[in-house]
């Protein structure tokens, strides 16, 4: 399957495209894409998984790099968000799962256990990264700039 091709689905919200225009970038047909995936949820959720592994193998490698959870975890972010510009995947990052499946990167965050604390910070972390990621694929901040809100959110910590 010509996954590179579909990364144009990652520009698009997860039901605002058309088979065709799909297709197309896909160099395949409309037939094609639906008998090798079924329906347009599984191509979705196929490519979503695919593109949130890429992000989470290189979150692992940049985490593995630092023994404080803190730091760990600030470098996870970051480079995710290095990782969702790069491969022009915000938009898609950014939504929540329209699937019921457990979010692997929520999963990898809480992981990344901050030690002295006793609220689980992932969850606003994680939260406050997928709103970065929106407001980049939305141009309403550069990726530049959501690294700097990271980056302020740990110094505030």
């Amino acid at each position: 399957m010509r996954l590179c091709r579909l990364s144009y689905w990652c520009t698009l919200s997860t039901y605002c495209y058309q088979s065709k225009e799909l297709a197309k970038k896909a160099e395949m047909t409309t037939g094609a894409i639906y008998h090798h995936f079924g329906s347009k949820a599984n191509l979705y959720e196929v490519i979503r998984t695919e593109m949130e592994q890429r992000v989470i193998d290189r979150m692992e490698g940049a985490a593995s790099l630092f023994a404080e959870p803190e730091e760990a975890l600030q470098a996870a972010l970051l480079t995710g968000l290095d990782a969702a510009v790069k491969f022009n995947i915000c938009k898609l990052i950014s939504e929540e799962l329209p699937y019921d499946k457990e979010d692997k990167i929520e999963l990898f965050l809480s992981n990344l256990h901050v030690r002295n604390r006793d609220l689980p910070v992932e969850i606003i972390l994680i939260s406050s990264w997928r709103s970065i990621l929106k407001s980049i694929s939305l141009n309403q901040i550069t990726s530049s700039q959501g690294k700097d809100l990271i980056k302020w959110i740990f110094n505030k910590g």
